[in-house]
């Protein structure tokens, strides 16, 4: 994020802490309840966000080195992301072309070749064929042929981007839809990947998005956990083509730069705020002074009560620091999935349990959006535009 940028969000901030007004909108909106339970939606969602759309599937910091990988199932198809020995990143079905079992399991590491399990059909990193087992038993078959089916892939920014299905290309810049250079300019490869979770929830992948979309509720839900830290009811709002970010105040940060009498010009942004990104479709983006956290919620294959966040945790080299120096002196230090957990999973998702639970009783065919809940409004229009549905109307 350019330095202009971060003053006219900071003087955001510093205003609305003083008068306690926060970014809104002109109308309150209404949500159809269907949205979060229907399966004929649920079909549709997962075809076109899921399959037709190219999706952020980690960062460059997954693939630190040459011969690095990283293999997933988190879309539903099996793929598999490597950074060959010449540097290129690339993405292929984690198919094998014999028998179509999954070449290698999930989970991430470094290998020049990848070895079938089944019959030992062998793959360089860069996809192809180059073993066939007792290929003089087997038959000889044209290897250039039979390489893993590559998918669309970019990186760029320090993201990696991957189309679940065949064909296409992807332009990460047009994806990003203008935040390019400010993700760019978080350097997000200088932040080394930490920790990795599944979170399984009883909430509609859609809900498990909305956790974060909106602070209104921090004073209630998280008044003993995040309401002393941040500043409830107080957001920025911005637009990016089909992308968003709210930026909230950290109470600690902003009283620091205050009460040592710091020139707004000289504050650390960075390390007073938290940036919470939406990217279309399924990724939530946040990023502070500790590190960044990618987050992308993915609906379960037949019940739209459920879902599963994957979350991959980056942390910032000056944490790290911290850290080093704290398990120096003897000190224990906390993983951050723990803080995390304690928070997203012990309140967020139990609350929209209790909210996916009163969708299916029936009890109302609509929820509400507030003037003061903008993301809400960006994410969900969003996704109904994406499937060619009229944007939520006024309540």
């Amino acid at each position: 994020m350019n330095y202009s940028e971060q003053q006219r969000i900071l003087s955001l901030l510093k205003t609305g802490i003083e008068s306690g007004e926060s970014a809104r909108l002109d109308r309150i909106v209404k949500a159809p309840v269907s949205d979060f339970t229907c399966t004929d939606l649920l079909e549709k969602e997962k075809q076109t966000f899921f399959r037709d759309t190219p999706l952020l599937l980690g960062m460059s910091a997954d693939l630190p080195e040459n011969g690095s990988y990283l293999a997933t199932n988190e879309t539903g198809v099996p793929i598999l992301m490597t950074r060959g020995d010449d540097g290129e990143f690339r993405a292929f079905l984690n198919v094998c072309r014999h028998r179509g079992v999954q070449v290698v399991a999930g989970g991430r590491g470094r290998r020049g070749r990848f070895t079938c399990p089944f019959h030992a059909w062998t793959y360089r990193n860069s996809g192809e064929l180059i073993a066939v087992n007792h290929e003089d038993k087997f038959g000889c078959i044209d290897k250039g042929d039979r390489g893993l089916v590559a998918l669309p892939a970019a990186e760029h920014h320090g993201m990696l981007w991957v189309k679940p299905t065949v064909g296409g290309d992807i332009d990460p810049d047009a994806l990003l839809g203008g935040l390019g250079d400010e993700m760019e300019s978080w350097n997000l490869p200088e932040n080394p990947y930490s920790e990795h979770q599944v979170l399984d929830a009883d909430i509609n992948w859609k809900l498990a998005i909305d956790t974060f979309g909106e602070n209104y509720h921090f004073d209630v839900l998280h008044k003993d956990s995040l309401a002393p830290e941040i500043h409830g009811n107080l957001q920025t709002s911005d637009i990016f083509d089909r992308n968003y970010r709210m930026v909230f105040a950290t109470r600690l940060g902003f009283k620091y730069v205050e009460d040592n009498k710091m020139p707004q010009a000289e504050w650390p942004y960075r390390f007073i705020t938290l940036n919470v990104y939406f990217l279309y479709p399924n990724v939530i983006l946040l990023v502070d002074g500790s590190g960044v956290d990618l987050l992308r919620m993915y609906p379960d294959p037949v019940d739209p009560g459920k879902s599963k966040t994957w979350h991959t945790s980056y942390t910032h080299p000056l944490a790290l620091k911290g850290q080093e120096e704290a398990r120096a002196r003897g000190e224990e230090v906390e993983s951050r999935l723990v803080g995390f957990n304690r928070i997203v999973v012990d309140e967020d998702y139990m609350m929209a349990a209790g909210t996916q639970r009163g969708a299916s009783s029936g009890a109302q065919t609509h929820y509400l959006f507030g003037q003061n809940e903008p993301a809400l409004h960006h994410y969900h229009n969003m996704h109904r535009a994406g499937l060619g549905l009229p944007p939520l109307e006024a309540a």
